[in-house]
């Protein structure tokens, strides 16, 4: 499985907006400035996870991006899911009709199986975790002494 652009630049999004939740409305310009990604590029990211619940916008002079959902309750799968599209590691897996050995291949079920892993891994980390994690990096003091 290849992580596009797209939805690693989504996930980005989504840890930003929740680290940032407590500043109520977050805008995009913001996101793309701190995260240093296009804002237009980021447009192609924010209308899907508009469209899936995943953040509300607000229009306005105070206006901009928030969760919709608790970020506990949102798994990377979620995420990766609307942005990329519900894909097996091999089209077999989830279309067995793409071969014509799918019914007794035995690479078939050892490829189903790394597919159900990956998908159990994608679904235990929340969005909540990310953030968690990230916040743990931010919050580690540099230690600087010159002698």
């Amino acid at each position: 499985m290849k992580i596009s652009t797209k939805g690693r630049y989504g996930v980005r999004f989504l840890m930003d907006l929740g680290a940032h939740a407590h500043e109520g409305n977050v805008t995009l310009k913001d996101v793309a400035r701190r995260q240093a990604i296009s804002e237009k590029y980021l447009w192609q990211v924010v209308n899907p996870l508009k469209a899936a619940g995943f953040i509300r916008a607000t229009l306005g002079a105070h206006g901009g991006y928030k969760l919709a959902k608790s970020p506990a309750t949102i798994s990377l799968l979620d995420i990766l899911a609307v942005l990329e599209g519900q894909g097996a590691v091999v089209a077999c897996v989830s279309s067995p009709g793409t071969c014509c050995r799918s019914n007794d291949c035995t690479a078939r079920q050892i490829w189903r199986e790394v597919d159900q892993k990956v998908s159990a891994v994608l679904k235990a980390i929340t969005l909540h975790d990310m953030i968690e994690r990230h916040q743990a990096t931010v919050a580690v003091p540099v230690l600087d002494y010159c002698i």
